[in-house]
Formats: structure tokens, sequence, C-alpha cells
């Protein structure tokens, strides 16, 4: 895994540009799925990209990397910390905080046609990530099945301590298997503005990503996506690279 994320760094170090900032400093949905009670998962975070317009002091350009640690207590809940850190092409390197996320969710949700759970995040993150020091998001799981697809959906309610707006940030995700270990995705994450007001359309921000996912083998799975902003708010380009390892 180690040297699948030098490979990765390297060749963005080269030429790319990343969006790692406001609501969206990494993508991804969740399912309904944890590791099996007693097991560590590792997930590598990598999200690249250039941003249409910058955020409250956040990054525009560059790089986030976040190294994710999960334990799962139970069959229906898990433990995982987050340690995001990001770069500019500027050259200035700067820590993004912690997050600290507990998954509460239906046992054996692999193999149900409808499983559903909840995802609660803590975070601790400075202004070039977020508008407020401390936040926790809320975040349902609904996790629907049928043969090759599936459908998720993650309701995200966003709620700072302190200063700033209860905000509303919904994503879905379809996904379609295609072979025996591999599948292919299309995902749309959304800031809608404040929960008890949207904001019209052109100030809201909505990011389409294409994916793709690949299970090396029992222990090492891969995910790949590509991501156009849709409106002004939203990044211009993005992309992110997820490896997931179980022990």
């Amino acid at each position: 895994m180690r040297r699948i994320a030098q490979a990765i760094l390297a060749t963005i170090a080269l030429g790319s540009a990343v969006a790692a900032a406001g609501s969206f400093d990494e993508f991804q949905i969740f399912d309904g799925r944890i590791a099996e009670p007693g097991s560590f998962d590792v997930n590598q975070h990598i999200v690249f990209g250039r941003r249409g317009r910058a955020g409250d002091g956040a990054p525009r350009n560059g790089l986030l990397v976040e190294p994710e640690i999960g334990y799962a207590t139970t069959e229906w809940h898990e433990v995982a910390l987050g340690l995001p850190v990001a770069r500019e092409f500027s050259g200035d390197t700067f820590g993004g905080g912690f997050k600290l996320r507990n998954s509460f969710v239906l046992p054996g949700a692999g193999d149900r046609p409808v499983a559903w759970g909840m995802d609660i995040e803590l975070r601790h993150q400075s202004y070039r990530f977020s508008s407020t020091d401390w936040a926790v998001t809320l975040r349902p799981i609904l996790d629907l099945r049928s043969g090759p697809w599936q459908l998720i959906l993650n309701p995200n309610v966003e709620i700072p301590f302190g200063r700033g707006d209860v905000v509303f940030a919904p994503a879905v995700r379809g996904v379609r298997q295609v072979a025996e270990r591999a599948w292919i995705g299309l995902e749309h994450y959304m800031d809608l503005g404040r929960l008890d007001r949207w904001e019209t359309h052109r100030r809201q921000a909505h990011q389409l990503f294409v994916t793709t996912d690949f299970k090396v083998n029992e222990r090492l799975a891969l995910h790949l996506g590509l991501g156009h902003g849709l409106t002004r708010n939203s990044d211009r380009w993005a992309g992110k690279l997820i490896v997931s390892l179980d022990f």
C-alpha cells in the first residue's frame, strides 16, 4: 500500500492540481458495511483537482492526503480516526486537525436488499479547512441493493459548534457490478446551504464523479474517481483515490 501511495503522490507532484476545501475536503459516500468485529481497516484517501473559487481560507489548488484507521468493536459499530494534511502548489503545507467517526449499522448489511445506519463524525479543523473550529456531521445511511445494482443515500447534516449555520449536504451513489471484482459508479455531492433555507441553484455546490472500484484480493481494494463541478461554487475538476486495507 505504501508503494502505491508513493507512486500516486509522485505523479501528482509532477503536474496535477487539487481541491481540498470547504465541505468537500474529502469525497466519500458511506454504505452500511463495516469490518469484521475485532478487526482493523486502513483507508488512505488522496484528493486532487482544481477549485473554481476560493473558500474561507481553504486550499485552492494542491493535494489532500488523509489516512484513516478504523476498528470494528461489534458487528454493528465501528470507530475511525482520520488525520488530513494538505499541500498547496505555493508550497504551503498544513495539517487539517482530526476527524473522529462512529458508524452504527444494521448487521449483515452486505447480504440485505435494504440496509441502514448512522454515521456521526466529530471534527476539529483550522480555518484552512473549515469556517468553524469544531463541528459534527450527522450522516444517515440508506443502502439499497438489487442484483448487480446498488443505490446509496447519505443525507448529511453539518452542525458547527459556535458560529456558523447548520448545512444540508446530501450525497448519492449509484453502482453497477461489471465483473466479479469490479464496479463502476456515479456519485453526486451537494452543498445546498442552510438546512432551513437552501441557497439558489447557482450558489449551491454540486460535484459529479464517475468512479470505479477494484477488489485486488480479500484484503486490498481500490476506489478511483474523476469529478467535475456543475456550478460556480463547486470544484472545477477533482480526482480521488482511496486505498483500503483490512487486517
